[in-house]
């Protein structure tokens, strides 16, 4: 079974916990943390950066979404269900516990105007390209010294 390979894997003594680093982008985890980390797909696009995170079974309430600085983190916890005193398992797969995840951007993006949303178990994060960094061609003014 593989793991995801932790900073300390790849440089020994940093203080950082880098897991992989994408382009715009830095993905982060917390060594030692209990629970899981819910699986991401992260694209860019012309207008900003998306993330979609799997959260099947969590309710928007028990996810938090925080910005600070140039960092995105989502936080929450899936909790098992009561399945009475007399029930016993023949077979537990499905993961719960608290989660972490935490994308550090570098680039010129509007950390202030992230937007989030939860649909049938997956949470969209929208992080907004700066205006000069939406691949829009302008043209520059070339001065005349002559």
């Amino acid at each position: 079974m593989s793991r995801t390979p932790k900073k300390r894997d790849i440089e020994e003594g940093a203080p950082s916990v880098l897991v992989a680093t994408r382009g715009m982008m830095t993905i982060l985890d917390l060594p030692g943390e209990p629970g899981f980390q819910p699986p991401a797909d992260i694209h860019e696009t012309e207008d900003g950066i998306t993330i979609r995170l799997e959260l099947p079974g969590i309710a928007a309430e028990s996810i938090g979404v925080y910005v600070q600085g140039t960092t995105v983190e989502v936080t929450g916890e899936k909790v098992q269900g009561h399945f009475g005193t007399r029930a016993s398992f023949l077979c537990l797969e499905r993961t719960f516990g608290r989660f972490y995840r935490a994308f550090d951007m570098t680039g010129c993006l509007n950390m202030a105007q992230v937007t989030a949303s939860l649909k049938g178990g997956i949470l969209s994060l929208h992080v907004p390209k700066c205006e000069e960094r939406r691949g829009r061609r302008r043209r520059i003014p070339i001065a005349d010294e002559t």
